[in-house]
């Protein structure tokens, strides 16, 4: 007995110092212990690592202790050193200014935490030169304002609410002023708004078959594949020109597995068997810069007009491998073209600082989906997005040589926004025949299956409530008006065809009104049997039957 009295201070004094010793065990690395940022609004990095050879591997939560704070990955694994050294965690620091409420210098500290490991702390410093303002309850974004032949100003942008999601309400719910330098304008100017799907939109889908992507889960790319078929292509109006394209390998090119279609089916299909058909063998490092190039490349070499939408939404986890071509480059070709670019990245973000550059500076967006079980939610933000979309129009009346200052203001949900052009129009240089209508062909095939074109007003004149084609073709087709769902300008219209010769067809639409004055967008669909490269061998639009000096050309 007295000797187990003797003996139980010290076990307990041994256990004690044996748990406290195992709490202080030193083993995480960091490579600064402080990060300034100043008024710096770029992310910062610091790298971590086990310095302890004998702890193995362990877990490290890092956390920032305000919520302006945001640290990417929270999660890391670290292994022990290796003959060759440390293996290092590369971790990314974002300040989020919009939670900073009051100006001055501020600070915080990440803390990196494991289980029976020393807590260590970096120390984080911000400067606030201004509090960011609450958003608008509706914003109007990215306002680009043109002004053309005949008189027409036409303002281009999209809406986002005071979370700053996209609003993607129907243009038929909105409230709608214009005014030119104060004056009001309205229906009898064409004053319209639109969904910006009114346009003809092409849109390029680059995906991530890398490595990077298959080491997120087994999962991921089946996930990347089915938002991309279910919720991306389903959302596009029917004549929206739709292009695939993959990477897989640091050591090849990405490959063009869809050429640009309205065959959403068909591209859907085609991103289902991508791996099976295209992408055999091993997959190792991303080529993401590259690729996105390539892509930018396949737009139609003409710099994009009023008349069309570019856009390119990238599936990737946010690395690359080559860093050819620049990021840089990339921008320059996508400005050049005017190619929005939208980034879904899967998985932690601390290697895309350079994509959410690019995006932003592309008036794209980033989004980042740190699970599988987000990815359909961040991929949503970019579908809102690319609808939520808006064209107000109108044709001018006046013709003198004034600055006029034109501007818009919608209402929606009973909250307003208002926008004031920045350069003046001067009505003398922007004349033209308002009674001449513009036409245009847009063809697109499926490979190895079957041509669909489509028949795009660009500017509609005044008292238009028929259209009249004679067309001649060498090869059988049906024609078809464009429904309203997809913004068909003659949706509700009755539409009647007469073989009138060997190949030839008499084709009239006519309604019960007029389309609006100064209208665009899509209005008939003709559809082949097989793929065909000459459509047409004739397409004429017969103006005879307008009595008041309105007529269409064929662009």
């Amino acid at each position: 007995m007295n000797i187990a009295k003797s003996v139980l201070p010290v076990f307990c004094a041994l256990v004690v110092s044996a748990l406290f010793s195992a709490c202080s065990t030193e083993a995480i690395w960091v490579s600064r212990d402080q990060i300034d940022f100043d008024r710096d609004e770029s992310p910062m990095y610091f790298h971590v690592a086990n310095n302890n050879a004998e702890m193995g591997t362990f877990t490290v939560n890092i956390t920032g202790n305000k919520n302006w704070i945001k640290v990417s990955p929270q999660t890391i694994p670290c292994k022990p050193p290796t003959e060759s050294g440390m293996v290092m965690e590369r971790i990314e620091v974002r300040i989020d200014r919009s939670r900073i409420t009051s100006t001055g210098k501020h600070t915080g500290e990440i803390q990196l935490r494991a289980s029976g490991i020393k807590t260590v702390t970096l120390k984080v410093s911000v400067v606030q030169t201004s509090v960011n303002p609450t958003l608008p309850p509706l914003s109007i974004n990215n306002p680009v304002v043109t002004y053309k032949s005949p008189s027409l100003i036409e303002f281009a942008f999209s809406l986002r609410d005071q979370k700053d999601r996209a609003v993607t309400g129907e243009p038929a719910q909105f409230g709608l002023q214009a005014f030119e330098s104060r004056r009001p304008v309205g229906t009898p100017e064409g004053l319209t708004l639109r969904r910006g799907a009114s346009r003809q939109l092409w849109l390029s889908l680059v995906m991530d078959y890398s490595r990077y992507m298959t080491e997120i889960g087994e999962n991921a790319i089946d996930e990347m594949e089915r938002v991309a078929t279910e919720a991306l292509l389903p959302s596009l109006n029917e004549d929206a020109l739709v292009s695939v394209r993959a990477f897989y390998r640091n050591t090849e090119n990405s490959k063009e597995i869809v050429p640009f279609t309205v065959n959403r089916e068909f591209a859907a299909q085609e991103i289902r068997e991508i791996r099976s058909k295209y992408l055999p063998g091993f997959n190792s490092g991303a080529r993401v810069y590259e690729a996105l190039l390539a892509a930018i490349q396949r737009f139609p070499e003409e710099e994009r007009t009023e008349k069309d939408d570019r856009y390119i939404v990238l599936f990737c986890n946010g690395r690359d491998t080559t860093g050819v071509p620049s990021m840089e480059i990339v921008r320059e070709a996508a400005l050049k073209k005017k190619v929005q670019i939208f980034v879904a990245c899967l998985g932690d973000s601390m290697d895309a600082d350079k994509l959410i550059t690019l995006a932003r500076s592309t008036n794209g967006r980033f989004v980042a989906a740190d699970s599988l079980n987000t990815l359909q939610t961040a991929f949503q933000r970019i579908v809102e997005d690319l609808y939520g979309q808006y064209i107000v129009r109108w044709a001018s009346g006046r013709e003198d040589t004034f600055n006029i200052i034109p501007s818009i203001t919608l209402t929606y949900n009973g909250a307003a926004a208002s926008y004031e052009a920045s350069k003046a129009f001067v009505p003398s240089q922007h004349l033209g025949d308002r009674m001449r209508g513009e036409l245009i062909l847009v063809q697109s095939e499926t490979p190895g299956k079957n041509t669909k074109v489509f028949l795009r007003a660009h500017y509609v004149p005044y008292g238009i409530s028929a259209l009249q084609l004679r067309v001649q073709s060498s090869h059988s087709y049906d024609v078809a008006l464009v429904d309203a769902i997809d913004d068909g300008l003659l949706a509700g219209w009755q539409l009647e065809t007469e073989d009138t010769q060997a190949g030839e067809k008499l084709i009239r639409a006519t309604g019960s009104a007029s389309i609006p004055f100064a209208a665009f967008g899509a209005m008939l669909r003709f559809e082949f049997d097989e793929e065909v490269e000459d459509a047409f061998t004739s397409f004429v639009i017969e103006n005879a039957g307008y009595v008041d000096g309105q007529r269409f050309v064929l662009m």
